[in-house]
């Protein structure tokens, strides 16, 4: 409504499932469904965005080099991303170890909601891609 182009993102196998959702949703002129594997450079045809919402995406202790690495690509320019996490295991410390090479990052203190979602054990932050 505001003008804003909406990309979601995953893998193939859940790509006709979303576009499914964006059709009955009556969303097609401003949500795209693109396909994004982390760890591979992004499209040429992705366009850079304003602001990244990555939600519980820390799941598989192999593909936290590749999240990393594809937040980082998405920030090449200035950009906010919002990053929501469940602790889950102690493994998931290896993932803001990580992080922690190429980002910055604050909890967002605000949310209306935040002492809802933090007894689930669930952040929100805001991450900044470190110069």
């Amino acid at each position: 409504m505001l003008g804003a182009h909406t990309w979601i993102t995953d893998q193939a196998p859940l790509l006709d499932l979303m576009a499914k959702n964006i059709a009955l949703n009556h969303l097609e002129k401003s949500v795209h469904v693109a396909e994004l594997n982390w760890g591979v450079p992004l499209p040429t045809s992705f366009p850079s965005p304003d602001i990244v919402l990555a939600a519980d995406c820390v799941y598989l202790e192999s593909a936290f080099p590749l999240l990393v690495q594809t937040l980082s690509d998405l920030s090449e320019k200035p950009v906010d991303i919002l990053f929501c996490y469940k602790k889950r295991r102690k493994a998931d410390k290896r993932f803001f170890t990580l992080l922690k090479k190429k980002f910055d990052w604050t909890e967002i203190m605000d949310h209306p909601d935040r002492e809802t979602y933090t007894r689930e054990a669930i952040s929100l932050m805001r991450l900044e891609r470190r110069k």
